[in-house]
């Protein structure tokens, strides 16, 4: 059920938050970091670093309201707030991490994440390179942000 009410929390945040005019181009983040956490997880997974349990919806291990609420929002509202000075695009990247991996060990202390051969501290440097990369993405791909030092 934490799987459904993540998803669903997600979404209407999503649908309070989105700028409508540009979700046509902000989407392409969103799947990006779908396909980047499935491939994380199903390679993690495969590797018994970490598990996750009653998927309700599973997907090569991990859960399809996982990968489409939370990971998928964070994607569209990550290149949606992408800011244009460099020091600000840095707080952005740290901040979503920490609300990323917040919500990590929320799952944990429910439960529905388990750490195996896996520490939280070994997810927080994979967070930081996923939202560098959709940071990345957002700046170099969707043409946000930009080269403006400061």
């Amino acid at each position: 059920m934490e799987w459904v009410i993540l998803f669903l929390i997600s979404w209407i945040l999503m649908l309070l938050l989105v700028d409508w005019r540009a979700v046509k181009k902000n989407v392409w983040c969103g799947l990006l970091a779908m396909a980047m956490q499935l491939f994380v997880d199903t390679q993690f997974i495969s590797h018994r670093l970490y598990e996750i349990k009653n998927q309700v919806l599973e997907l090569w291990g991990s859960s399809v309201f996982f990968a489409a609420g939370p990971v998928f929002v964070i994607g569209v509202l990550l290149a949606q707030f992408y800011p244009k000075k460099r020091w600000a695009q840095i707080v952005h990247v740290i901040f979503l991490t920490l609300l990323y991996s917040l919500q990590e060990l929320l799952l944990l202390k429910t439960g529905k994440l388990a750490y195996l051969n896996w520490h939280h501290f070994d997810s927080i440097g994979v967070n930081t390179a996923a939202m560098g990369l959709l940071g990345w993405f957002s700046i170099v791909v969707l043409k946000k942000g930009g080269n403006a030092a400061g």
